[in-house]
């Protein structure tokens, strides 16, 4: 009876992962596309792929972006953004699970969240694992939007070419991406 018992649960387990996974179709693969790279110091990454999130958090509606070399993990992500009924989401729950999947070191990039203004109210870069990640400020940032939907598109660049913060700090990615409404 045990072994039925443990049976149902890891099937009951794998059901409601599946379900999540399933509500999150565009960031399980139709992602988007970046061209541009993310530099720190000497460390230069290519961005390639692009992933949007638009949610209703508690100060409006707002949209996080992702911009990596490696396009993120759906399951992880359906996994670190679930809330339970009757929840709001809170703003840094989606480039906080991106973040989660840099520390594990599944792609490296930048992630900023603008609101309805389109201004940046999140960002963060994403080199060097766990510990190294930092943010810059959203006024270090020109945000440059051509489409807020169905596709979010763009260019996002350091006001300066290089940002000097006691490290050397360079972005510039234009983007093109699915939006996807998380939690509808």
């Amino acid at each position: 009876m045990t072994s039925s018992a443990t049976v149902l649960q890891r099937v009951s387990a794998a059901v409601a992962v599946t379900i999540v996974v399933a509500a999150t179709p565009a960031l399980r693969g139709q992602g988007g596309t970046a061209k541009g790279t993310v530099m720190v110091d000497a460390e230069k990454v290519a961005l390639m792929t692009a992933t949007a999130a638009g949610y209703r958090a508690t100060n409006g509606q707002v949209i996080a972006i992702l911009l990596s070399d490696k396009p993120p993990d759906a399951k992880s992500f359906a996994e670190d953004t679930r809330i339970g009924t009757g929840e709001s989401y809170v703003p840094g729950i989606i480039s906080g699970a991106w973040k989660s999947q840099h520390f594990t070191k599944h792609f490296s990039g930048f992630t900023f969240t603008f609101n309805d203004a389109g201004r940046i109210i999140d960002e963060e870069i994403l080199l060097g694992g766990k510990n190294k990640t930092f943010s810059l400020g959203g006024d270090e940032y020109v945000l440059e939007l051509t489409s807020k939907g169905p596709k979010v598109a763009g260019r996002i660049h350091t006001k300066t070419p290089v940002v000097d913060v006691g490290k050397k700090v360079s972005l510039d990615v234009t983007f093109e991406a699915p939006l996807t409404m998380v939690g509808k």
